[in-house]
């Protein structure tokens, strides 16, 4: 489906004048950025695994000064894998915690042998006495739709209208139910259809990356 299509849908479900294409589109393009940041999962107690075709490779430059740099403005989550400069690869730590253990003042200088991403920032150990330039493979954020015929990033075509449609009906009966003691019946709806919808796609994701889900 393209962006317009896709609005198009939603406007017609909520039949609600007083919410413009462009509010529309906002809500569509939230929904896109949840469903690829991950939801609570329907088959356990974790969060849905990232989009496959959103994996990307960028590389970062560390600071001779700090322990840490920025991650990419493009990082969504899940860092999967690190090269150093010459190609090596190098250990990603399981946890902040067991990092920060093993380091605890950050302060080892040297060759990069581990590495964790925490907050958005990069962190390593040791630091290099140069700049260098790092390799990560990770999950990115999905590209907002702007133009009529843009389409989903990363979303499956078979669940653009199961995902983005019903997940933007869904918050937006939301808004305008929010003064019922409950969920009112269009909010309840639309969240059970997204939902089923969210279940389809993580059964349609290879069972070899759900394991990439607790990012």
């Amino acid at each position: 489906m393209t962006y317009e299509e896709i609005i198009a849908k939603v406007s017609l479900i909520i039949q609600d004048s007083s919410f413009s294409d462009t509010d529309l589109g906002t809500f569509i393009n939230q929904a896109q950025i949840e469903v690829a940041g991950g939801l609570p999962s329907a088959l356990g107690a974790w969060v849905t695994p990232p989009l496959p075709e959103l994996l990307t490779i960028s590389t970062v430059g560390t600071d001779p000064d700090a322990a840490y740099v920025s991650m990419p403005s493009t990082f969504q989550r899940s860092l999967q894998f690190v090269a150093s400069s010459s190609g090596y690869e190098i250990d990603i730590a399981p946890s902040f915690i067991s990092f920060s253990e093993t380091y605890p003042l950050l302060d080892k200088v040297g060759r990069i042998t581990e590495v964790i991403e925490a907050g958005g920032n990069f962190y390593y150990q040791g630091i290099p006495s140069e700049a260098e330039d790092v390799t990560l493979h990770f999950y990115r954020f999905p590209v907002d739709m702007e133009d009529a015929e843009d389409e989903p990033d990363g979303i499956p075509k078979h669940l653009h209208h199961g995902l983005l449609v019903n997940h933007a009906a869904w918050k937006i009966f939301e808004m305008v139910e929010d003064d019922f003691s409950e969920p009112g019946l269009n909010t309840q709806k639309y969240q059970a259809l997204f939902y089923q919808s969210l279940k389809n796609l993580e059964f349609f994701i290879p069972y070899e990356n759900r394991g990439l889900s607790l990012s």
